[in-house]
C-alpha cells in the first residue's frame, strides 16, 4: 500500500500467553487524585513516542495500547530494580520468550504520578524497536483500567484524566470499549457493511501503525457476507513483531468496501489478511479523527474531523518488509511477477537509489522511498545471487 508500505512493517503488540492468564499486570495505583495532564508526543512514522518520568529523569517510551508497560534490561539495571518471576511473552506473531516480570516502584507521564506498576522486562539486544526509535521502553493499557485516554493527532497531545466532563465528549460518537485480559487491552466493535452487516471486536492497538489488519479466520467467516472482496493471494510475511519477523504463509490483499467506526463511514479499505488471534486498529485512525479510550466508564469515543473517508489508494504489485535487516520481498500479489521475484529477494536499489548506503533505521522511521512516484524501477537480488530489474506502476 503506496501511503503506508513502511506503517505495515512493525506490529509491536504484546500478549500474554494463554497458561499466564492468572497473572495481574493491574497493580499499582495511581497517586496523583482528580488528575488532567496532556503530554505532547512525538509521531515517528506512526509510532507515538512520549517522555517518561523516573527519578527525575527522562525518558523516551512507546505508547502501546496493545501491550502491557515494558522496559528494557538496560533501564531495568540502571534502576536497580528486582526482577521476579519469568513468564511466556507472545508477540504479534505469536513468536514466543520468557521475561522477567518487575515492579516499577513511581514515574509520571505529565504530572500523573503511578507507584508500585508491573512491567516486564525485555532482555534481548539488538532489536529495531528499541534502537531505531531510540526508546527504553513501552507504555502500555495496563496502566489506565481507571482512567480516560484521549488522543488528538492535530495537537500530537495524549490527555490523560479522571474526569470525563473535562473532555467535552458526546455520547452520539461512542460505543462499548472491553479491556481484556491481563493487560486490560482495549476493544470496541466496528461493522463491515455488505450483503449483511458484520460486527467485529477489535483491537485498538498504537503499536500498529496501519488503519486495520484483518485476521485470517475473520476473514473467512466474513467472506460468505460479501463484505470483504479478496484482490489477490500471496505467500510470504511482511509483519515484524517484537521477537523477529512472521513465518511465510498464504494470505489474502483484500478491499472492504465499507467499514464503519462509531457511524463515521470508511470507504474502499485496503489491507492484508494475518495469521493473529483478532483483528485490530491501528494509529493511522488518529489520523481521521480523535479518539478517547474511557477505560473508567467502559466507552470508546471516535471523534471524525470528516463525516466521510475514502480510503482508496493505489497500488503496487507486492509488499516490502524488513528481513534480516535488509528490505526484502514480503508478499508478491500480481499475478504476471511471480514468476520473477518471491518472498526474501532482497530489494538492492529503487529509481537508482542503491540502499546499501542507507541506515536501516530510516526505512522504519522515515517516509517510505517507495512513495515518491506511481512508477518505480526496482532492482531485485534473489537468494541465488540473481539480479532482475522490473518497472513497477502504482494501479
Amino acid at each position: 500500500m503506496n501511503q503506508t508500505i513502511y506503517k505495515t512493517l512493525l506490529f509491536f503488540l504484546i500478549v500474554i500467553s494463554s497458561y499466564a492468564q492468572n497473572l495481574n499486570l493491574d497493580k499499582g495505583r495511581i497517586t496523583t487524585k482528580n488528575y488532567y495532564t496532556e503530554i505532547l508526543y512525538k509521531n515517528v512514522n506512526g509510532k507515538l513516542i512520549i517522555p517518561v518520568t523516573i527519578k527525575n529523569k527522562t525518558y523516551r517510551f512507546l505508547f502501546d495500547t496493545g501491550a502491557p508497560n515494558l522496559i528494557t534490561s538496560q533501564l531495568s539495571k540502571q534502576l536497580k530494580l528486582e526482577s521476579g518471576n519469568n513468564i511466556s511473552v507472545s508477540d504479534a506473531n505469536n513468536a514466543s520468550q520468557k521475561m522477567k516480570i518487575i515492579t516499577l516502584p513511581f514515574f509520571t507521564l505529565g504530572n500523573v504520578s503511578f507507584k508500585n506498576t508491573t512491567a516486564l522486562v525485555y532482555n534481548g539486544t539488538d532489536n529495531m524497536l528499541f534502537d531505531c526509535f531510540k526508546i527504553d521502553g513501552i507504555i502500555g493499557s495496563n496502566i489506565f483500567k481507571k482512567s480516560i485516554v484521549q488522543i488528538s493527532s492535530k495537537k500530537q497531545v495524549i490527555i490523560i484524566t479522571n474526569h470525563p466532563k473535562k473532555l467535552n465528549l458526546k455520547s452520539q460518537k461512542s460505543s462499548k470499549l472491553k479491556a481484556l485480559g491481563a493487560q486490560s487491552s482495549p476493544y470496541f466493535q466496528l461493522v463491515l457493511h455488505g450483503e449483511k452487516q458484520v460486527t467485529e471486536n477489535v483491537l485498538f492497538d498504537t503499536g500498529s501503525s496501519t488503519f486495520y489488519d484483518l485476521c485470517l479466520k475473520h476473514y473467512n467467516t466474513f467472506k460468505p457476507h460479501n463484505v470483504v472482496t479478496a484482490v489477490s493471494e500471496g505467500k510470504g510475511a511482511s509483519n515484524i513483531g517484537l521477537f523477529g519477523i512472521a513465518d511465510a504463509q498464504n494470505q489474502y490483499r483484500v478491499k472492504i468496501p465499507k467499514l464503519s467506526i462509531n457511524k463515521t463511514n470508511f470507504s474502499n479499505v485496503i489491507t492484508i489478511t494475518e495469521s493473529n488471534d483478532n483483528s485490530r486498529v491501528g494509529s493511522d485512525l488518529l489520523n481521521h479523527g480523535i479518539v478517547t479510550l474511557d477505560f473508567k466508564n467502559k466507552k470508546f469515543y471516535f471523534s471524525p474531523f470528516e463525516t466521510e473517508i475514502n480510503l482508496e489508494e493505489k497500488l503496487l504489485g507486492f509488499t516490502p518488509t524488513l528481513n534480516n535487516k535488509k528490505l526484502s520481498v514480503g508478499f508478491v500479489w500480481d499475478e504476471s511477477i511471480k514468476d520473477k521475484i518471491s518472498f526474501g529477494d532482497e530489494i538492492l536499489e529503487v529509481n537508482g537509489v542503491a540502499f546499501n548506503t542507507i541506515d536501516i533505521c530510516d526505512f522504519i522511521t522515515k517516509e517510505s522511498v517507495f512513495k515518491e512516484s506511481d512508477t518505480l524501477n526496482i532492482l531485485f537480488k534473489n537468494n541465488k545471487g540473481e539480479t532482475n530489474k522490473i518497472r513497477f506502476k502504482k494501479q
